[in-house]
């Protein structure tokens, strides 16, 4: 992801640089030489730091297998002339009984020279064809919605990771200040996510010292508002503008009587200190009940919370280098039926159906490698609406023993963001019937008028899917398109 959970497909090296590489690090080099030596394509970048722990964990099943939620090394390949040969462009070949029984050549290199005089190395082909079925989706990675109860916001309002009002890193005082609930960089620390442990240990080293630059801060802070207040009753007084208060004219028992006003104004207080040391900001919610009341007299206007105030700013870019796309706002076209009004849905695999008898839990629907999240309000996932028995109903409440793989339905991807702990959430929404009868006809699971088609009978298909009373008679002689008419390399179907 970016610089973290970014999936990194790298070249390998061939053998003759690999023999090149072994026989330079015997002597010494020029300085060319080793910039080569520690560039891209001759080294391997250093892991990134594993994600961070779950407390809960502990008291739960934890599987040592699991797929971590992120790769914290570089994924190498090879070509298949080399991988027959086991030359992935390091010291020694990789054995052919382990590489060679995978589908992709995809490999986590661990470590070059283990103490063993080994090559420690793992499939990677976890996190990098998650990366490519998550790239079919085509589906951008949106900012997290500050309001979870916002439900209009969730649904209307996406906003792309990459415009140009929250993706800023390289920022003055000044606009730190202005876009302080709109960027996801931050210098110091997440307080509300911080331990006891951890957070004493911060006070201890990186607040403690600082106490004279926080007062030299101050004085820049009193001598603005003295400024805006002189400007003040001079304008009502009708008197020309006084010249600005400079941070030399403060005497120290000014700013000590300033210091005891903002103990009784917690929120300005909390405000000052974190634009000084740079925090990320907490949940507005949170802030209002944990620091009180504002003082007498005093005046304070409540911006929209941050979108990563709840859970935090993301340990890398909020994209984790997913996906690069700003919109989903294009139409696919189809070569039978034109341009649709929905994109294609996408087959999930119902990882734990609901209970049909109790209806104790919502089910749990694996997209594209990533558990989704299920829509709010009264929709075919949860448990409010009424049950039928409908295919896409029967495998949302009832575990299919026979069915290799387990059940799958078609969704229809709707948003992606990135949470503080660099877990991606996929937001899922009920599919089109129409648009899940064009998708199981492109991969050959059926034609959509199959049996109209058998009897003779003219299909009759809707000209636009908006309005579905509007039809369009096709020929009966025209057989409907399937996979082997695409050119997917299954036959057409006959038909008698």
């Amino acid at each position: 992801m970016s610089a973290g959970p970014e999936v990194l497909i790298g070249k390998a090296l061939s053998s003759a640089a690999s023999l090149e590489l072994r026989t330079m690090a015997g002597r010494s080099v020029s300085p060319g030489a080793a910039l080569l030596r520690s560039s891209r394509m001759f080294s391997m970048p250093a892991p990134i730091p594993p994600p961070p722990g779950d407390f809960s964990s502990a008291t739960r099943h934890y599987s040592p297998t699991s797929t971590i939620p992120f790769p914290t090394h570089l994924t190498v390949t090879t070509t298949a002339s080399s991988r027959v040969t086991g030359d992935w462009g390091f010291k020694r070949p990789l054995p052919l009984r382990t590489t060679t029984k995978t589908t992709y050549p995809l490999a986590r290199v661990r470590q070059v020279d283990s103490v063993e005089q080994v090559t420690d190395f793992q499939s990677a082909s976890d996190h990098t064809v998650t990366l490519w079925k998550y790239q079919e989706m085509n589906l951008p990675i949106t900012v997290p919605i500050a309001n979870a109860q916002d439900t209009f916001s969730t649904t209307k309002h996406l906003k792309s990771v990459f415009e140009e009002d929250s993706d800023l890193t390289a920022l003055d005082d000044k606009q730190k200040v202005e876009l302080v609930n709109k960027r996801w960089k931050f210098t110091g620390p997440w307080l509300a996510g911080m331990t006891n442990g951890d957070f004493k240990k911060f006070i201890e080293k990186k607040v403690r010292n600082r106490r004279a630059d926080f007062r030299a801060f101050l004085k820049k802070i009193f001598a603005a508002e003295m400024s805006q207040k002189r400007a003040r009753e001079a304008e009502a007084a009708g008197e020309p503008v006084p010249p600005e208060v400079s941070v030399d004219e403060i005497s120290e028992d000014e700013l000590t009587e300033y210091l005891r006003k903002l103990r009784q104004d917690r929120m300005t207080l909390y405000n000052l200190v974190s634009r000084f040391l740079d925090l990320a900001p907490v949940d507005l919610q949170t802030s209002l009940s944990m620091l009180g009341q504002l003082a007498p007299g005093t005046r304070l206007e409540l911006a929209r919370g941050s979108p990563y105030g709840a859970d935090g700013p993301p340990i890398t870019h909020p994209s984790a280098g997913l996906s690069y796309l700003r919109t989903r706002n294009f139409q696919e076209n189809h070569a039978l039926y034109g341009p649709q009004l929905n994109h294609a849905p996408v087959k999930a695999r119902v990882l734990k159906p609901t209970n049909f008898t109790t209806n104790s839990f919502n089910p749990s629907i694996g997209v594209a490698g990533f558990v989704a999240s299920m829509p709010t309000g009264d929709t075919s996932f949860n448990t409010s609406k009424q049950r039928n028995l409908s295919e896409f109903n029967s495998a949302l409440h009832k575990l299919d023993l026979e069915k290799y793989g387990g059940s799958k339905v078609y969704v229809q991807p709707h948003m992606a963001t990135v949470n503080s702990a660099g877990r991606i959430l996929v937001n899922v929404e009920e599919a089109n019937s129409e648009s899940q009868l064009v998708q199981k006809e492109l991969v050959g699971e059926g034609t959509i008028y199959d049996d109209l088609v058998k009897k003779g009978e003219i299909p009759q298909i809707p000209r636009n899917p908006r309005y579905t009373g509007s039809f369009s008679a096709r020929p009966g002689s025209r057989i409907p398109g399937n996979a082997g008419n695409y050119g997917l390399g299954r036959s057409p179907r006959s038909y008698e």
